[in-house]
């Protein structure tokens, strides 16, 4: 990032840029909880200080409504210089104000849509920031994978972004039914989601008509495909003796797929008190991650499956609470840890060309 030029001035909460001289400190920094540290979110990380003359790279993660004049499409990432509030409107800049910084990105809400400006910055919503335009770098091609597949979702993330500015109160209310901060919570929402997701219910007509009303037609059939193929694996015979669900989770303003392995139980057997399952998500740090496990009365074992070795601290944090929840529940077993460049436990393997998402 260029060095700030100028003299140095925060941006002011209240109302954007404060050309005032600034004699106090500087903004606090912030810095966004790494996925498997365990230091505290306030360790030393970058200035949340922004000056005018500073130059920034933002990400486009949810366009104006199509037909908008001078569209960009998704993914396009910008190079932005910050320039102090003109007086009056201007079409020579680029008008933005926060939206979210509760993560790595700081979402800025712009004529363009949704900017994701890629640091982290302690401001409330409602900041306005000014921007001047110096280059615009068209989107690399790609093709989505599906969120069984990938290690997101790419459609329910620019859902959330879109409703975030027509439809704030259903965006929280969504956020929040996606963001479990505990334990229990984590249990209930995975419960509530097995059952509006595979039945049907979820995302809900709600959330179409929020979309289609803010000419974002095409995403809610995006999303509306995503669920129905994600319906449809649960009964695919495909994933042989595995029975594959997909569940999103909301981590930041990033939508982490869980993907829940269910051990099919064959008609010919007679019943017995054993469960077997797996749960595997990808982490940004830690790569993917699998627990496999087996549940026979009141044992339960469990194996944590990494690709590379996980930090020794991760490792004693975790069997530490993992022996804590046992104890609590009255439960016997374990947890012990596994390193392997392929999980042995891979239902979806056999997909690759099979599953496909319709764009």
């Amino acid at each position: 990032m260029a060095e700030p030029l100028g003299a140095s001035v925060p941006i002011s909460p209240a109302g954007g840029v404060d050309q005032r001289p600034h004699s106090g400190p500087p903004v606090t920094a912030v810095t966004a909880h790494q996925q498997g540290s365990l230091g505290s979110a306030a360790d030393n990380g970058p200035s949340t200080e922004f000056h005018l003359g500073t130059t920034v790279e933002a990400v486009l993660r949810a366009p104006a409504a199509p037909g908008t004049a001078n569209a960009l499409p998704a993914g396009t990432r910008l190079i932005l210089r910050i320039v102090a509030m003109p007086v009056t409107s201007t079409s020579n800049l680029l008008i933005g104000r926060v939206i979210d910084s509760g993560g790595p990105e700081t979402l800025v809400a712009t004529p363009l849509g949704l900017l994701a400006v890629q640091r982290r910055l302690a401001l409330p919503a409602g900041t306005a920031i000014a921007f001047e335009r110096l280059e615009e770098i068209p989107p690399e091609l790609t093709i989505e994978d599906p969120p069984s597949r990938a290690g997101g979702w790419q459609a329910l993330d620019e859902a959330l972004l879109v409703l975030a500015q027509s439809a704030p109160e259903l965006a929280a209310q969504l956020r929040a039914e996606l963001t479990p901060n505990s334990g229990p919570h984590l249990a209930g929402t995975l419960l509530y989601l097995l059952g509006a997701l595979y039945q049907g219910e979820w995302p809900g007509s709600g959330m179409s008509a929020a979309l289609a009303a803010s000419d974002h037609t095409k995403l809610a059939h995006r999303l509306g495909e995503d669920a129905d193929a994600l319906r449809r694996l649960a009964s695919d015979p495909a994933t042989g003796d595995w029975r594959v669900l997909t569940l999103p989770l909301l981590v930041g303003i990033t939508v982490m797929p869980l993907r829940l392995f269910l051990r099919r139980r064959k008609q010919d057997t007679p019943t017995e008190d054993v469960i077997r399952f797996a749960i595997e998500v990808e982490l940004t740090q830690l790569g993917p991650l699998q627990l496999d496990g087996l549940y026979r009365g009141t044992h339960l074992v469990l194996v944590m499956r990494s690709h590379r070795t996980l930090p020794a601290e991760l490792r004693r944090e975790a069997t530490t609470v993992c022996r804590r929840a046992l104890l609590t529940w009255g439960l016997t077993g374990d947890l012990t840890f596994a390193t392997a460049a392929e999980f042995a436990l891979a239902p979806l393997s056999n997909l690759r060309k099979h599953i496909k998402v319709n764009i």
